[in-house]
């Protein structure tokens, strides 16, 4: 569905009331969701869909939202997925039985073929909660189907039909393997593998991994296969095989022989899900318990008889009951021992909690003694018919609350995150495996000084930020640049070029944090003209970007530290001398420093670390020739680094120089289209090329230069991206320079007069003008007037 004049036919002709079709334009219009205004720890994305040509579609959640998504991308019978719709308002069941009316907000819209629904998207254990919990507003049909029934009340009387979408985390490896198909559509392969060519390479076989057929095949990336498996030709379990573990993934000809391959691979197997269990301490002691167990048995089998061994016969007799083995059944119940009943008077027990929780959390620095000091003041004042609790029992109360409340109390939100306890292992959504398919961006405020002027005996230096963008799959670094400016769009418009100029791809989703860059219009425009995937990870959670900081963190630590200037020991730094700081041991400079940063980012790629049986370049070009779909292809070209470059604010200029920027002048002859029809014009300023812009003239990005471009152009790649940082960077540090040389100017100049003045070098003359002296010089031709003349006498010049 291309226009609205598409979205208008399709609901004219579903015969839908007035008020449905003005809902559903209202969504295709103007969306009313913001995503991500209350995230706290999902992970949100905007993601361009293919059925509405362009249009991005918000996701909240990497689950169970882009799970649906990618379902509704994958379906044939969807025409679409229209995001977010208009709240309504709809009457919800409360605790006590009473119907309240309330606003309610669906997830999505989506148009199949035949009908429109509105959805409701959830997951499975949310939805078992809800059925649990509100029975009398949620419910199971009969073929199992969740219904929410005041919306689908209200959506009723609207014409529309209410469904509600449960995502089962078991569909996990379901939605990557679609997901993955779906990027294999945009790709297309020279090798087509028809029914007939697979029947002649499986007539030995009744199944074979993908990467063996691939093999096979002498196919250089999967591509082909995946084709096969999307148009039917061969079968593979989409449910509980990944497409892309090529090694591990089967695929046949037939479900049927698939099964019975599957079968048999399945007993070798080490794990699957839900083999492992919570076990029973009866049934599986601890070896001290089997211990006790084993002894107890063999006096057993004596031929004494004491009150003990009376009694473990007794216990041997009801584990049999219960069908216990004998050894079962004497395995000593320790850890049930305890009294768990609270001793602690109540009075003294809620006073207690209430100053843990609102005074003692609320304090920052506090120590536990001190706080157990002033619990205990508080305890003989209130209730001094009870004892205060021991200095054990106030500690053991401390670590019974949750470490996330004490955080937010002292700390706010990020250190509230820092102390959560992490999610269930099993719950959490799959890691990218395959190059190319999610990357991060970040910064980092490198802790070395670099030189950015030097003059005899003295050196100006400053501190540079790093921009990296790793592949999230690898831990490759596809992109760096480095900037004495704070993050801003210039930085990632730099990577994103750097990754361009090196690779001639991008990643399919990058994936930021919340910073100002990261949500410009820049980032959006730049993201859906290309139509990536743009993530946000939750903010203030210092556990989502680990790969961006782990290579900061292995720079500083395995490199950063033994290059002068640097300040890796930030304890030792505290405690030094000034004439000893980092500082004033800088000797690098950005040339210098950029081709180091490259320098460690080849060593750590091809070096032996981990588990892995592979180095990170290995892996990375692996993974790029077995799937070669998820990288988008740039050219580096006109049209790139015009989208690339930076729109600033609009600039006057004058028809006989140009465009002024910085004291640099820019024209080109297109400016003169423009003579009396404008005063100023918008400008995009080029992130690396300080002697390049462009100047929208009429309806177009017109390229303007300065008179330093032919040289510019003759330069290495280093030494351009270290000129552009220099004049682009760190122009206002130098003026700084440049205003406190002159005001050295100004001191040494005063001090000479102040000399001057001191020691009279300079004797003070009075100077007496004559009043009447001509005012206007002698005319010089005066003296030539009545003098006789020389004759000219004229020879002839010859060769």
């Amino acid at each position: 569905m291309r226009t609205e004049s598409d979205l208008h036919d399709y609901l004219r002709d579903r015969n839908l009331s007035a008020t449905a079709i003005e809902y559903i334009r209202q969504s295709w219009i103007n969306p009313s969701r913001m995503v991500g205004v209350h995230a706290r720890t999902n992970v949100v994305s905007f993601v361009p869909s293919r059925k509405l040509h362009g249009k991005t579609y918000s996701t909240e959640s990497r689950s169970p939202e882009r799970a649906f998504l990618t379902l509704c991308e994958f379906d044939d019978d969807v025409i679409c997925a229209l995001d977010q719709p208009d709240p309504i308002q709809i009457e919800r069941t409360q605790k006590n039985g009473n119907r309240r009316r309330g606003s309610y907000t669906p997830d999505a819209v989506i148009l199949t073929r035949n009908v429109a629904r509105v959805v409701e998207v959830k997951g499975a254990c949310d939805v078992e909660n809800y059925l649990t919990k509100n029975p009398a507003d949620w419910t199971r049909s009969e073929s199992g189907d969740v219904l929410f029934l005041p919306a689908r009340k209200a959506f009723a009387e609207l014409g529309l039909e209410h469904v509600v979408y449960v995502y089962d985390h078991e569909d996990r490896f379901l939605v990557e393997n679609l997901d993955l198909i779906l990027q294999a559509r945009d790709q297309e392969s020279p090798v087509v593998l028809d029914r007939n060519s697979a029947k002649k390479l499986l007539r030995n076989a009744c199944a074979i991994t993908l990467n063996d057929l691939r093999v096979k095949l002498k196919l250089k990336d999967l591509t082909p296969l995946i084709h096969a498996i999307d148009k039917g030709i061969l079968v593979a379990d989409l449910k509980k095989h990944r497409l892309a573990n090529s090694t591990s993934c089967l695929v046949s000809l037939n479900r049927d022989l698939l099964e019975h391959a599957i079968e048999l691979s399945n007993k070798q197997r080490v794990y699957w899900d839900g083999l492992a269990e919570s076990g029973d301490l009866q049934l599986i002691p601890t070896l001290k318990s089997a211990e006790h167990a084993l002894k107890r048995l063999k006096k057993l089998q004596s031929e004494y008889t004491t009150r003990s061994i009376r009694r473990w016969k007794t216990q041997v007799k009801l584990g049999l009951e219960r069908d216990l083995s004998e050894f079962q059944a004497l395995i000593p119940m320790i850890h049930l021992r305890g009294n768990r009943n609270r001793k602690i008077p109540a009075v003294v027990d809620e006073l207690l909690m209430d100053y843990l929780l609102h005074s003692f959390a609320q304090e920052q620095g506090i120590s536990i003694y001190r706080g157990y000091l002033r619990y205990k003041d508080l305890a003989l004042m209130t209730h001094p018919q009870f004892n205060p609790v021991s200095r054990q029992t106030f500690s053991t109360r401390l670590d019974q609350i949750p470490r996330e409340i004490i955080g937010e109390a002292r700390g706010g939100k990020r250190k509230r995150n820092a102390m959560t306890a992490p999610t269930d292992p099993q719950m959490r959504s799959l890691k990218t495996t395959i190059p190319w398919q999610r990357a991060a961006v970040d910064h980092y405020l490198a802790d070395i000084f670099l030189i950015v002027f030097s003059r005899s005996g003295e050196v100006y230096v400053e501190r540079p930020w790093v921009t990296a963008l790793v592949d999230l799959a690898t831990s490759k670094i596809l992109g760096l640049c480095i900037s004495f400016c704070s993050p801003s769009r210039r930085s990632v418009s730099k990577v994103l070029r750097d990754c361009v100029r090196r690779h001639g791809r991008l990643p399919r989703e990058i994936i930021v944090d919340r910073g100002a860059d990261f949500k410009s219009v820049y980032m959006a425009s730049f993201m859906a003209h290309y139509g990536l995937i743009l993530s946000m990870r939750p903010a203030s959670y210092p556990e989502f970007g680990g790969e961006v900081e782990g290579f900061f963190g292995e720079f500083l630590k395995q490199w950063l530290c033994q290059r002068p200037g640097n300040m890796a020991d930030y304890k030792e730094v505290r405690s030094v001398d000034g004439n000893k700081a980092p500082r004033k041991a800088a000797i690098l400079q950005p040339i210098d420093f950029y081709e180091e940063l490259w320098t460690f980012c080849e060593w750590r790629e091809n070096k032996c670390r981990g588990t892995g049986s592979n180095s990170i370049e290995f892996e990375f070009s692996d993974g790029s020739e077995r799937y070669p779909f998820y990288a988008k292809q740039i050219s580096y070209d006109s049209e790139f680094i015009t989208v690339t470059a930076v729109e600033d604010k609009r600039y006057s200029f004058s028809y006989q120089k140009g465009i002024n920027i910085k004291n640099i002048w820019y024209y080109t002859p297109a400016l003169k289209k423009l003579n009396g029809r404008a005063k100023k014009v918008d400008v995009r300023i080029d992130p690396e090329n300080p002697n390049l812009i462009f100047a929208k003239i009429e309806d177009q990005w017109e390229p303007c230069y300065s008179s330093e471009i032919n040289a510019y152009s003759a330069k290495c790649a280093a030494h351009q991206l270290v000129e552009g940082m220099i004049k682009h960077e760190a122009s206002n540090l130098r003026a700084k320079i440049g205003h406190q040389h002159d005001l050295e100017l100004a001191k040494k100049i005063r001090e000479l007069d102040e000399f001057k003045k001191q020691t009279k070098t300079t004797p003070m003359l009075d100077v007496t003008i004559l009043e009447d002296e001509p005012a206007v010089a002698e005319n010089i031709f005066s003296h030539a007037i009545g003098a006789k003349l020389r004759p000219i006498n004229i020879q002839k010049w010859g060769a």
